[in-house]
């Protein structure tokens, strides 16, 4: 995608994370404490939208519970799979190969949940943008773990790009409710925590490490529910019998 964007949202919210992983000496735990940049933003466009349900009806349809439900599982499954990848790749784990398959083929699922809205076409480049994700994760692992700092700089300055182009093709197949500079914020949310559990655990700081995935699998249900009621806000013929 031919974008171009002010990555600021990201750069200023991992340059603190970044320096930990450059200037921490290995085994080294990190002191610093998970932050939510986009927690309190994001939490209030959630509830907003949910409350915005709640009063056009007190009705919540079957296939509008279950899409939301079905969303949930998927981000789920992705900020799990990922941990797991950390787990195994920080330790030399041998069931990293597969784990991070698994990771990768969750990439495809979530494609495929936005396919009968969007297009094969469209569903198709998201999961191209999201396994983008994924691989240059362990990009970022990699050079960390091994204290390549060019390495590491180049890995975090491609996710950012990547992130801008997640938010941008979101925005682009649903403006009215996936705002351009709330999907920024939803994304840089996301990679700032995502790196804060990287460094907690190649560190071996396991409480931080333990706390950053609380708030990452709090952020992702929030990120979930808010693409899910974007969907079913375009398209509630899908979604709500007799319209």
């Amino acid at each position: 995608m031919n974008h171009r964007f002010n990555r600021r949202w990201t750069s200023v919210m991992t340059t603190a994370l970044v320096a930990s992983l450059l200037v921490l000496p290995a085994g080294q735990p990190a002191t610093a404490q998970p932050h939510r940049p986009g927690a309190p933003a994001l939490a209030e466009r959630v509830a907003a939208q949910l409350h915005a349900h709640a009063d056009a009806r007190s009705i919540v349809f079957p296939r509008e519970l279950e899409f939301r439900n079905d969303m949930r599982k998927l981000w789920e499954d992705h900020v799990v799979w990922t941990r797991l990848a950390i787990v195994s790749f920080a330790a030399d784990l041998p069931d990293f190969g597969p784990t991070a398959e698994r990771l990768l083929r969750n990439q495809a699922d979530i494609g495929d949940a936005f396919a009968p809205f969007y297009g094969r076409a469209a569903a198709d480049e998201l999961t191209g943008l999201l396994r983008e994700h994924i691989l240059i994760a362990v990009d970022v692992l990699t050079a960390a773990k091994a204290g390549d700092q060019p390495a590491l700089a180049d890995a975090l300055a491609r996710w950012e790009i990547n992130a801008d182009e997640i938010a941008a093709f979101l925005d682009a197949a649903n403006p009215e409710n996936w705002p351009l500079a709330e999907m920024r914020a939803m994304l840089a949310d996301h990679l700032a925590l995502t790196t804060q559990e990287a460094v907690a655990r190649l560190n071996g700081d396991f409480a931080a490490d333990i706390a950053a995935y609380d708030a990452i699998h709090d952020q992702i249900l929030e990120m979930a529910d808010m693409l899910s009621i974007g969907v079913i806000r375009q398209f509630p013929d899908r979604f709500h019998p007799g319209r």
